[in-house]
């Protein structure tokens, strides 16, 4: 049924879409592991667990996201799966440039994001549609560093959910730090 874009709630039962746009995440180092907030308001965090890494939401017991770091031929990927044990995708370093930083595909490798850096401190990830996804700056905060992470919604393509994006973020910073490594 169509609606006036400005419509703010359901014509049937008067509940309030959610309003997407861009959100503001901070990824910081807690302990042994990671948290996303918002505002200071905790939404997310990230533990390493049998050399994997959870990342939970605040809306349940189980990982909405494993980041499962496989070394092959040499090099670091990674498989995202989601909190079913589906693959929900791949990320490759990029091995041409050493600023490239990497590519994540679907499970039928179609490209869902490039990960690109911008200068010393910034990072661009970009959907396969050529859509800005998010933006990540670091922070170094009392000789801890982080991730600013700024989540557009700009995206059309439904395969790049925010959980996905997070878990991209959790990559570059472990990336970064050299961390992400399968335990043995």
């Amino acid at each position: 049924m169509p609606a006036p874009s400005s419509t703010r709630r359901c014509g049937y039962c008067e509940r309030p879409f959610a309003v997407v746009g861009p959100v503001a995440y901070r990824l910081s180092a807690i302990g042994d592991g990671f948290r996303w907030t918002i505002d200071g308001e905790e939404v997310a965090t990230a533990a390493q667990h049998e050399g994997n890494w959870d990342v939970f939401d605040l809306e349940g017991t189980r990982p909405a996201l494993t980041l499962v770091p496989v070394e092959v031929a040499g090099t670091t990927r990674v498989a995202l799966v989601d909190h079913r044990s589906r693959l929900v995708a791949t990320f490759a370093p990029d091995e041409r440039d050493g600023n490239g930083i990497g590519v994540i595909r679907d499970g039928y490798d179609r490209i869902l994001m490039l990960v690109r850096a911008d200068g010393p401190s910034g990072i661009h990830v970009i959907d396969s549609l050529g859509n800005v996804l998010a933006l990540a700056s670091r922070f170094n905060d009392n000789d801890r560093a982080g991730l600013d992470v700024l989540v557009l919604s700009g995206s059309t393509d439904p395969n790049a959910g925010a959980i996905l994006v997070l878990g991209v973020s959790l990559l570059m910073e472990l990336v970064r730090v050299g961390t992400l490594r399968r335990a043995a």
